[in-house]
């Protein structure tokens, strides 16, 4: 194991590039990135030969417990804008006190919001807008709860590297329905036309997956991919990408599963959402729950997702 020094928590600077970067990926969830020289000692000792001013990473996630976790990041050079479609590894290290433990060092591809299918390499103008367009995806196993750590290495083209790091917190368990839990049999809104869909569905158009309710959904045999999103109106502004995506695997699958938007605030008011949100203990928007026809969840994605991501999880689903 390797011992590091822990970065010291600092408010960075160039606010309205971050508040852009906050909004896109979990707006007023997010830590504050480390973008100064001396909030950088854990990336500076586990990649000695980074070049430049520390990387912002935002964790694009509210939740994480103890076990095997999706870890998605969003990579940001404070003066030039988002790192995408480079060559990433991420390293968790647990916190105590002043001082981390290296735990693991994992590859993290970038996969694109929505529908883009193409990654990586593929992104010819990678790094060069001021959007955040996907994250780089990981998957760690916290074997405790509590203070961890997170250190984004990036390899360029050149072979030059860059790095940041960012502070999060691992809890012991969750109300959210994991992996091998069973899922909860809400009772959704349904629409049986596109003019009830509209009263009940802030997309625009509205999308074909009102058709069905959620508890009946999980009775009938099929496997269900269900999204709880808000694409009017989400916080995150991946809403609308996550729901274009669920909308092709449909398109792709609807005859072997059943899929299921349901739309967190129908009334278009923020203090009224689904009943939904409460019973699955949701804390944050867009959440995606793929559902087996026995009715246990298989996994579950919380932030932005595409159909890179989610499609070879959808046929094995349905497989």
């Amino acid at each position: 194991m390797t011992c590091l020094p822990r970065a010291r928590a600092r408010r960075g600077r160039c606010l309205a590039l971050a508040a852009v970067v906050a909004a896109t990926l979990m707006a007023g969830l997010l830590p504050r990135p480390a973008v100064g020289q001396e909030d950088a000692a854990a990336a500076r000792a586990l990649v000695p030969d980074m070049t430049g001013a520390p990387l912002a990473v935002f964790p694009a996630g509210a939740l994480y417990v103890v076990g095997q976790e999706r870890f998605a990041v969003g990579l940001v050079d404070m003066q030039t804008g988002p790192i995408e479609g480079q060559q990433v590894e991420l390293l968790f290290f647990t916190l105590a006190g002043n001082q981390g433990t290296l735990t693991e060092t994992l590859p993290a591809p970038f996969l694109p919001y929505g529908l883009a299918e193409d990654h990586g390499a593929d992104h010819e103008d990678a790094g060069t807008g001021s959007e955040i367009t996907g994250v780089y995806v990981a998957r760690p196993t916290f074997d405790a709860p509590g203070a961890w750590g997170v250190v984004a290495r990036v390899t360029l083209p050149d072979g030059t590297r860059r790095a940041g790091q960012a502070d999060f917190t691992v809890a012991a368990d969750t109300d959210v329905p994991g992996p091998g839990e069973p899922a909860i049999a809400s009772e959704t809104l349904v629409a049986a036309t596109p003019a009830e869909a509209a009263a009940i569905c802030t997309a625009d158009p509205v999308d074909a997956m009102h058709a069905l309710s959620l508890d009946d959904a999980l009775q009938n045999g099929k496997p269900t991919v269900v999204l709880f999103a808000t694409p009017a109106l989400c916080s995150s502004r991946t809403c609308g990408p996550s729901l274009e995506a669920v909308q092709e695997l449909q398109r792709r699958y609807g005859e072997a599963a059943n899929f299921i938007h349901v739309e967190i605030f129908p009334e278009r008011d923020f203090a009224k959402p689904a009943a939904a949100m409460a019973e699955w203990n949701l804390p944050s928007e867009p959440w995606l729950f793929l559902i087996d026809g026995e009715g246990d969840v298989v996994e579950r994605y919380e932030g932005g997702i595409g159909l890179t991501e989610l499609e070879p999880a959808v046929k094995q689903l349905v497989a």
